[in-house]
This record gives structure tokens, sequence and C-alpha cells, in this order.
């Protein structure tokens, strides 16, 4: 299980702050987890997906895309709309 926090526009935009998933086995590392939550809708993959304006911690420490991700991990996504 991880738990993933949401900041800035994305709260307003996912329409939630926080979220508690299981990790399936196959979701590594940051970019899968973005690219399996951006198949919630449309909005989940303007906002996670291409974002400059993203930015990501991995237990409170920034990482990039590439970052591994494992089970008790908490994910923050801070991200605001593109103009």
């Amino acid at each position: 299980m991880v738990k993933i926090l949401f900041f800035g526009d994305l709260v307003d935009a996912l329409g939630m702050a926080s979220d508690l998933i299981e990790l399936p086995p196959d979701i590594t590392d940051v970019e899968r987890l973005l690219f399996m939550l951006s198949r919630r809708g449309e909005m989940w993959k303007k906002m996670l997906l291409g974002n400059p304006k993203l930015n990501i911690t991995i237990n409170k420490q920034f990482v990039e895309k590439s970052a591994p991700v494992k089970d008790g991990d908490e994910i923050a996504l801070v991200g605001f709309a593109m103009a």
C-alpha cells in the first residue's frame, strides 16, 4: 500500500487530497505510477503526464520520475495547471 498526497492545483483538478492504493507488482517507479493514475480519466492524464509543473517527493525527498517506488512509501505530487 502506498499513500499518495496531492497538492497545488491537483487537489481541485482531481477532486481529492490523498489516496491509498495497493501497488501492483509491475509499478516499480514513479513514471509507471503516474501512467497508471493517468488512466483514471482525461484530467488525470492532463495533470500528471507531460506536466512540467509537476514535482514529486517520496518520503519527503524530491525525486525524478525514474525513482523507484515500493510498498509503504508516501508519495506527494505537487502540480499546477499549465497556462
